[in-house]
């Protein structure tokens, strides 16, 4: 099994070719300000806990709250979170950018048990799916396979 890493890095795109697959190392979701996205953890199959990264040029709102920081902020949402039904996350976008920058990412444990967020590394690759209103997410994690089940999410444009 390849490293989908090295793959991507050959290229120095985004997006490669594997077979008879469309693979994305990141994916550019067009938004536009005061959007509402749904993201939406469906399920997953790993080791590692999983996750998803959102990265904005800009702010957001979570439950009420602004996050913003400097430029811009990367929100992350995991699997098991106990604050956010990983479900169900609105997020509000205040970007003047006409996309977010939207990847897998799953926890690790290094040798001396220290935790850390790993993603687009190794065996790490996403695939696309268009679906009403937004996309679904079939994602590997470090591990090479051709599964891409390790997490599947959603991101989804709240209908205004």
């Amino acid at each position: 099994m390849p490293s989908f890493q090295k793959l991507f890095e050959e290229t120095d795109e985004l997006t490669i070719q594997y077979k008879d697959k469309i693979l994305h190392w990141a994916d550019k979701f067009p938004v536009k300000d005061g959007d509402v996205l749904i993201a939406s953890i469906e399920k997953t199959n790993s080791e590692w806990i999983q996750g998803l990264s959102i990265d904005i040029t800009g702010s957001c709102e979570v439950n009420g709250k602004i996050w913003k920081q400097g430029k811009g902020v990367k929100m992350i949402f995991w699997e098991d979170s106990t604050v956010l039904d990983p479900k169900h996350i609105e997020i509000k976008i205040f970007t003047k950018k006409s996309f977010v920058v939207i990847q897998n990412i799953w926890e690790s444990i290094n040798h001396l048990g220290n935790k850390s967020i790993d993603s687009g590394h190794n065996g790490a690759a996403m695939i696309i799916e268009e679906i009403e209103n937004g996309r679904r997410y079939h994602c590997n994690d470090g591990h090479p396979d051709e599964n891409f089940d390790d997490i599947v999410f959603t991101i989804q444009r709240l209908k205004q």
